[in-house]
């Protein structure tokens, strides 16, 4: 088994922290390899982390350091080769929208028999 650790920093922007804007964070595995001529490629495991993150007015910044134990083996990202793998973290924030607030409006009833309190009943005697 081989511990996987992503190390980064969170810094909030000035409208962030006001709001406490909460982010979902995503910490996944890629294989790179782009200076070989090849691409970049989602290793095909579950992420280190898949979260959410919420963003406050006490700290302007705060260190993250999710980690994760794989089978040596998953981070095989060349296989069949023998050379190095070449492995990055991928950190991905996803704004969460803020909770709705609903309130419900006062009942009004419509289609049923209209009463006029104004209307005296015709079928007593008037005095």
């Amino acid at each position: 088994m081989t511990l996987v650790r992503a190390s980064y920093t969170i810094t909030n922007t000035l409208r962030d922290a006001p709001h406490e804007q909460a982010y979902r964070e995503e910490v996944r595995l890629v294989g790179d390899d782009r200076g070989e001529g090849g691409t970049v490629d989602l290793l095909p495991i579950d992420a280190i982390w898949d979260g959410v993150v919420g963003v406050t007015t006490s700290q302007v910044q705060f260190v993250r350091s999710p980690e994760k134990l794989y089978p040596s083996s998953v981070l095989d990202e060349d296989p069949n080769l023998i050379e190095e793998d070449e492995i990055r973290a991928v950190v991905t924030l996803t704004p969460i929208p803020p909770t709705p607030v609903t309130k419900e409006s006062n009942l009004v009833l419509r289609g049923g028999p209209i009463i006029d309190p104004g209307m005296q009943d015709k079928t007593q005697p008037q005095k």
